[in-house]
């Protein structure tokens, strides 16, 4: 019998090591030698967990609070985040709404310019600021800062305690006969009913401070007034609108230095899409002299360069591909409306 335990052991012990070789490993931290990280403005941690209910745009971040060991910094507004890898690493600094939805993610800085990744290189030292309120969301928000990938990662969620809105310029939205003007997309938000002001090769756009919803949800954009008119970054708006009625792809012909824009075709993401940086500021804005297409037909738009981005008119973009836009100017909200 002892004979018969011993053979049948022998035969077990293969399988087993095959079952346990097949488990999941348990995620683990990024070990702390492999980067330094700094961070200026905490002011201590919180000990009350999160609690958010289910919803579809939030599981992300309920994924987020089911690690055990998760913390919560608090920090002031304008705190600042420094990270170095000392070797290739992935890094992104996220945020999320009250209610645990996605809001976007923030620019890097990196020797000195903004930078929309996500992995930064060996010994490259990346900042980024975190502020109370921006992006159009005014309710506070939680920043997540995400090192690493997959098994291994370090997660650290803040909270800004304190602080005011950063200095942004508002830009005056025509007048209204109601709370909320609803028409189509070629009247709002649209000139003062004065001359029309000549366009200028090079001018300087402020960031605007509008709350943009889009089929009711709110979005973060960084979009820029120039001369009372609001523009958005063509691949946001793609972007956002993308898997709606009003879906479209953008493409690029260099050799023509021209944008094919196909209406009803699911929009390409690049990467960078959405990107809001911690405290925008104005920035010179070049008249674009791109033509635009729209499914194989020149349109008429206007468009400037930002920082090597595409921005166009939000009411150009809205009457080419036939999305309606309303605004609020009692909450300073413009709403981009894809299923009228």
């Amino acid at each position: 019998m002892k004979r018969k335990m011993k053979v049948s052991f022998a035969l077990l012990l293969p399988v087993l090591m095959l079952v346990f070789a097949s488990l999941p490993a348990f995620a683990s931290d990024v070990p702390a030698d492999k980067y330094a990280y700094s961070l200026s403005g905490e002011i201590g941690t919180q000990s009350t967990r999160i609690e958010l209910e289910e919803f579809d745009d939030n599981q992300n971040f309920r994924n987020i609070l089911a690690e055990k060991n998760y913390k919560i910094v608090l920090v002031k507004d304008g705190a600042e985040i420094k990270f170095t890898p000392k070797e290739k690493m992935p890094a992104v600094v996220s945020y999320y709404t009250m209610d645990g939805a996605y809001g976007g993610a923030l620019f890097w800085t990196i020797d000195g310019s903004e930078e929309a990744v996500n992995e930064i290189g060996a010994n490259q030292t990346a900042s980024t600021t975190l502020h109370k309120n921006y992006g159009g969301f005014t309710g506070g928000l939680y920043f997540v800062l995400e090192i690493g990938k997959g098994d291994q990662s370090t997660k650290i969620i803040y909270w800004v305690s304190e602080g005011s809105a950063p200095e942004t310029t508002k830009t005056e939205q025509p007048s209204s006969t109601s709370s909320s003007d609803t028409t189509s997309g070629s009247n709002q938000p649209s000139e003062k009913p004065a001359a029309k002001p000549v366009q200028t090769a090079v001018v300087t756009a402020t960031a605007s401070v509008s709350k943009v919803l889009v089929d009711g949800k709110q979005v973060p954009f960084e979009a820029y007034n120039i001369n009372n008119n609001t523009y958005f970054k063509l691949r946001d708006i793609a972007k956002a609108v993308d898997g709606t009625d009003k879906t479209f792809e953008v493409g690029w012909n260099s050799e023509h230095n021209a944008i094919n824009l196909i209406s009803g075709e699911a929009y390409t993401a690049q990467g960078g899409e959405l990107a809001v940086s911690a405290h925008p500021q104005a920035k010179k804005a070049t008249l674009s002299s791109s033509k635009v297409y729209l499914d194989d037909e020149e349109v008429t738009l206007t468009a400037y360069t930002i920082g090597g981005n595409n921005y166009f008119k939000l009411r150009d973009i809205a009457e080419a591909l036939g999305i309606s836009i309303t605004f609020d100017s009692k909450t300073n909200t413009i709403g981009i409306v894809t299923n009228e």
